[in-house]
């Protein structure tokens, strides 16, 4: 009874969604390296992703040449290898 509580203690704190945010927010992090709030073309090409200029337009909804936190992880199977 007592490891199933564990176990199940253990799974509910992976699946808990704090945890999927600080990953994202480390990323974005990590990318945003003027530490702006937006990532550019040129933060991501430094970081490692390959960026392809119509797509990252595409992904840029409100056109201010930087996505923002939301732009980009709604669009991020856009960008390859980004570290």
């Amino acid at each position: 009874m007592k490891k199933t509580l564990i176990g199940l203690t253990a799974a509910a704190l992976v699946a808990t969604p704090a945890l999927a945010i600080s990953w994202r927010t480390e990323l974005f992090s990590r990318l945003d390296t003027d530490t702006n709030g937006s990532v550019s073309i040129t933060e991501l090409e430094q970081t490692g992703c390959r960026v392809n200029k119509k797509l990252f337009a595409y992904a840029d909804a409100d056109r201010d040449t930087g996505l923002s936190k939301v732009e980009f992880f709604k669009n991020r199977e856009l960008f390859s290898r980004c570290k």
